[in-house]
C-alpha cells in the first residue's frame, strides 16, 4: 500500500511539473486599446504560410497588400481616423474609418470598418469590417495579422506598425 503511494504521489508531481512546463505555441498579447492611439505607418507588409509568387491579395477589400507598405494610419481616442494610401502605382488618398481593440483569451485584436463618406451617427449601420490579432506589440511598434483559408489551409496577411 506504501508503494502504491509513493507511485502515486510521484506521477502527480510528474504531471502537475509537465502541465506547468509545457509550451504553448499561441501567442498571448493583450494591449491596452490607448497603446494604438496616435500616427502609425505601415512599414512591411507579407503573406506567411504559402508561396507568395503567384499570390495577388487585395487587402481589407480595398488595393493590393503592397500598396499598404507606406500607409499612414490615424487613430485617434474618439474611434474615427483614417489610413491613407499613399504608394503611387495604387488608388491612393485617406479612408475612413472607425477602429477598436477587443481582448479575447488573452490576445488583442485590432478591428476596423470602413465609413467613407458616412455621417459618424450612420457608421454604426456598417456591418462589415476587419480584425487583426495584435502577435506583438510595444510602445513604438505592433505586428499585426489577418488569418484567411487559402487551398485548405490558414494562411497569414501580417502588417508591421511603426509609430509616427
Amino acid at each position: 500500500m506504501k508503494r502504491i503511494l509513493q507511485f502515486a504521489v510521484l506521477l502527480l508531481i510528474v504531471s502537475v511539473t509537465g502541465v506547468a512546463c509545457s509550451n504553448s505555441n499561441k501567442s498571448t498579447t493583450t494591449v491596452p486599446r490607448a497603446d494604438f492611439k496616435g500616427n502609425w505607418v505601415v512599414t512591411n507588409t507579407s503573406v506567411e504560410g504559402t508561396d507568395t509568387k503567384d499570390l495577388k491579395v487585395q487587402a481589407f477589400d480595398d488595393v493590393d497588400l503592397a500598396c499598404f507598405t507606406g500607409s499612414e494610419w490615424v487613430l485617434p481616442n474618439n474611434g474615427y481616423g483614417t489610413y491613407t494610401i499613399n504608394s503611387q502605382d495604387c488608388s491612393g488618398g485617406p479612408r475612413q474609418i472607425l477602429w477598436s481593440t477587443r481582448n479575447n483569451n488573452g490576445v488583442t485584436h485590432f478591428n476596423f470598418k470602413r465609413v467613407d463618406g458616412l455621417k459618424k451617427n450612420q457608421s454604426k449601420n456598417v456591418e462589415q469590417g476587419y480584425s487583426l490579432e495584435v502577435i506583438s506589440a510595444d510602445n513604438n511598434h505592433f505586428v499585426a495579422q489577418s488569418p484567411i483559408s487559402f487551398e485548405g489551409k490558414t494562411i497569414y496577411i501580417v502588417y508591421n506598425f511603426e509609430r509616427k
